[in-house]
């Protein structure tokens, strides 16, 4: 990368490129129309979150090239991250910490005329309705002070759900919803404009009507559905193919085409189910001593721009105190009032910051590291 200038020539050329071999590929896998806008930069995207290739998506709809704020994750890849880095220059930033860095890399991009792409929710969304975000998105766009492009993906939730394996047959499309200009937005108060960007970025496609088919499609449900609701138990949700049950009372469901819960009395949608779940957690850790264990786990220190260094560690059990690993020699605790921030990353992954160093828990293709940021929100 120019280390005088971060956007580049370069990249124009390469996202033509990429444009043509993406449009084709997802036209064909995804039946995604991207909405063609003829906005030019500089200006400031920010998009709904829900597949791994939303920048794909959201780029296909813009000539011009888009910096994408990126997790830490992907420059850990020693040669994919220098590949990326030369051809599209994406943003390096950390999850769920206040990324100082991030942000002035972000407005040195709008200075130079480039344009930048954010997904404020920091996370896709593993229920379908709109994941966290916090009013700081409100007072980066004033920082920006450039035009603010609000934009929609629908469908991709429901083609590709975060914790699925397989591909859905269904449609999505991609669009422009709205577009903001400085001085339409540099008098608002940050709440107003907050609220503005939350409800123009909303998109459910459980309420869209539209179908979603595949023979596995309830397969590792478990990642986001964690407690059972019929017996209260906790990880002993298993799915296999459109069905899962809980292997401690065995109560059985069906996830339709329609992304709606089949065979349940009190719970038509994942997003009901997750809410309930994630207030009773906390309620069994604190009350009931409940504690989360995993086994078969690796545990890594993940070291900005360098490859993951692995440690010793092969099953983490939590309370509410923190987090604790366990490998055949000897234990560590990571203390709740410790650690910085938690995150999940992927599918499979747990992210958290402790003492300086960011700290990387994975398991299995079936791990839930869902449960783990649910408790560490509900302990701070």
């Amino acid at each position: 990368m120019d280390r005088k200038r971060w956007t580049s020539k370069r990249h124009k050329a390469v996202f033509a490129v990429l444009r043509v071999i993406f449009g084709a590929h997802t036209k064909i896998k995804y039946k995604y129309k991207g909405v063609k806008s003829l906005l030019k930069p500089p200006f400031l995207l920010m998009s709904n979150h829900v597949t791994t290739f939303d920048p794909i998506f959201a780029s296909l709809s813009f000539k011009c090239p888009i910096y994408f704020c990126a997790t830490d994750d992907i420059f850990n890849i020693p040669v994919a991250s220098g590949l990326l880095k030369h051809l599209v220059a994406p943003i390096p930033i950390s999850k769920s910490l206040l990324d100082m860095q991030a942000i002035r890399d972000c407005l040195r991009v709008l200075r130079e005329g480039g344009a930048v792409g954010i997904f404020p929710e920091g996370n896709r969304t593993l229920t379908g309705a709109q994941w966290e975000m916090t009013d700081s998105v409100a007072k980066f766009v004033k920082l920006s002070k450039v035009p603010l492009v609000l934009y929609n993906i629908e469908g991709g939730y429901g083609s590709d759900p975060r914790w699925g394996v397989s591909k859905r047959k269904g449609k999505m499309r991609g669009y422009v919803k709205l577009v903001l200009q400085p001085d339409e937005y540099k008098d608002m108060p940050n709440s107003e404009l907050f609220k503005l960007i939350c409800n123009n970025l909303s998109v459910y496609d459980v309420t869209s009507g539209e179908r979603f088919s595949s023979k596995r499609r309830a397969e590792n449900i478990e990642r986001v559905l964690y407690m059972c609701p019929n017996c209260g138990s906790i990880s002993t949700i298993k799915s296999h193919k459109a069905h899962f049950n809980c292997v401690r009372c065995n109560k059985q469901w069906q996830f339709g085409e329609n992304l709606h819960i089949q065979g349940d009395d009190k719970f038509n949608e994942i997003l009901e189910w997750y809410d309930w779940e994630k207030k009773r957690l906390i309620d069994a850790v604190r009350n009931d001593g409940v504690i989360l264990c995993d086994e078969n786990i690796r545990l890594f220190e993940s070291i900005r721009f360098k490859r993951k260094r692995k440690l010793d560690g092969n099953k983490v059990k939590t309370d509410v105190n923190g987090i604790t690993v366990f490998s055949s020699k000897n234990s560590k605790t990571f203390c709740w009032r410790d650690i910085d921030g938690l995150a999940i990353v992927q599918r499979d992954r747990v992210d958290f910051y402790y003492e300086g160093k960011t700290y990387q828990i994975r398991g299995d293709n079936r791990f839930c590291s869902l449960k783990y940021l649910d408790l560490y929100k509900g302990v701070k």
